[in-house]
């Protein structure tokens, strides 16, 4: 097996290899002719970088999931131009203009690039692991004090959370989806009782995640937490619970050792469909379509506006890459704060420069574009972009292996994996990783000093009946 993980892997370096010479030597008559070819070579790449990594994963793998996500923030209207649907290269966000040719080919070469180093990551990441191990559920024992805690932690915030989601959409449903971003939900007063429910129903859903609970407790929990995050999402921002889906997915799918079969991921696709676009009619307060064709052809459209994060980063690049005091992609180990101009010179976010330098009136109401880490890796050169690349792919293969051998690190999954899924349309280091991790730190010091204190009593206790 190894060996042949050693033939993928020099295979891959000569694919590697050939699509670069192929982008060099292969020119046409015209540069729209050039693109073309451009596009269909990154569909046949994804095809294939898709495959081969299903050959090694099961459908729900991290890894999986991370090409699914990219390709559908990313590649989507480059194959809806390639099926003649509509042309790629429409900046449709703030500025309504065609990127030139030479603006569209170049960001198709950084997909390229990025698609074929990450998948390089991905084969030297697999090279000395056991396939079974990568397919693996958690070794883990169950902790009924953890499990008991977490419960308890979750229910008792549940309704007063409720609650308090249920005033901050009164208020954007008075404001409009943009208060969302400009701050003016951490302006709302609200009742003594809910203070704290959110971080308290996430630390309970925690602690009942890492206590390797029975399936069908796990079951109705999450299915409660998902409520949650359904009713959260009604706010506008699709990706809360989506992201959130398709963790607590990732999380029954390796814990549990289940497989999932070809039919459910079709399920789940069209589930995601029609969920996204009812949101996009709900927040834009339009009659939500049945037109099947219509409704999935639009939803990879709205979904792939996510390249014109990396489309505009390429078009203005003399005014954006390389500006700031630091680079762009560290800004998501700090976090993101509401937009205004304070936070234009305090901070360094990609997606607040990018909106402002767009249109400075919409960034000030609180539209925007939002980030893309590909967009934060082109910021730093192509260099750094391969070599991010490369170590996310070994990344994401070494983390799904241990991540179910380490209650720590299965407690870091609530952040990392739903942040993977996320940053084709996110930044790199998703939403402030230093608090999160702080936070995690706390929970994890806290319940295992808890657990120990516990086990410790009982010690006591057995030896005293001893005694008697």
């Amino acid at each position: 097996m190894k060996r042949d993980k050693l033939l993928f892997l020099i295979f891959h370096i000569f694919v590697i290899a050939f699509v670069l010479f192929l982008k060099v030597a292969v020119h046409f008559e015209n540069i729209k002719s050039d693109m073309k070819f451009l596009e269909v070579l990154l569909m046949f790449v994804y095809i294939y970088v898709f495959l081969t990594a299903k050959v090694y994963l099961d459908w729900l793998n991290s890894y999986m999931i991370f090409l699914y996500t990219t390709f559908l923030f990313n590649f989507t209207r480059i194959f809806l131009d390639v099926v003649n649907y509509r042309e790629f290269g429409w900046a449709t966000k703030f500025a309504n203009f065609y990127f030139y040719y030479d603006v569209r080919i170049e960001i198709i070469t950084i997909f390229l690039l990025v698609l074929l180093f990450t998948h390089l990551g991905f084969f030297i990441g697999i090279m000395n692991e056991e396939i079974y191990e990568l397919k693996s559920s958690v070794t883990l024992q169950k902790n009924p004090i953890f499990e008991n805690l977490g419960m308890f932690l979750f229910i008792i915030s549940l309704p007063a959370l409720a609650y308090k989601m249920l005033l901050q959409l009164k208020v954007i449903l008075s404001a409009g989806y943009e208060a969302y971003y400009t701050g003016i939900l951490k302006n709302v007063e609200y009742p003594v009782f809910t203070k704290g429910s959110g971080t308290i129903m996430t630390i309970g859903f925690l602690i009942f995640l890492i206590s390797i609970p029975k399936k069908k407790k796990f079951l109705f929990v999450s299915a409660l937490y998902l409520m949650v995050k359904l009713l959260d999402s009604f706010k506008g921002a699709r990706a809360i619970f989506l992201t959130q889906l398709l963790f607590v997915m990732w999380y029954y799918a390796k814990v549990y050792g289940i497989k999932i079969k070809p039919k459910t991921m079709v399920k789940l696709t069209a589930f995601t469909v029609i969920f996204s676009q009812f949101l996009v009619s709900f927040r834009s307060k339009k009659i939500f379509s049945f037109d099947l064709i219509n409704s999935i052809c639009n939803f990879l459209f709205s979904q792939g506006v996510s390249y014109l994060v990396l489309g505009y980063t390429v078009n203005f690049k003399g005014k954006i890459v390389g500006a700031g005091p630091y680079p762009y992609i560290l800004q998501g180990l700090f976090g993101f704060k509401p937009q205004s101009m304070d936070t234009l010179y305090m901070t360094n976010s990609l997606a607040d420069r990018l909106t402002y330098e767009l249109d400075p009136t919409a960034y000030l109401k609180g539209e925007g574009i939002g980030s893309n880490y590909i967009a934060e890796m082109y910021d730093l050169g192509y260099i750094w972009l391969i070599i991010i690349s490369i170590l996310l792919g070994i990344a994401i293969i070494k983390y799904e292996k241990y991540v179910v051998k380490n209650r720590f690190l299965l407690l870091t999954s609530y952040y990392f994996i739903p942040n993977l899924f996320y940053i084709p349309r996110g930044s790199f280091f998703g939403d402030g990783l230093i608090k999160n991790m702080a936070l995690l730190v706390a929970v994890y010091a806290i319940v295992t000093s808890i657990d120990y204190m516990y086990k410790q009593i009982e010690k006591k206790r057995e030896l005293e009946r001893i005694k008697v």
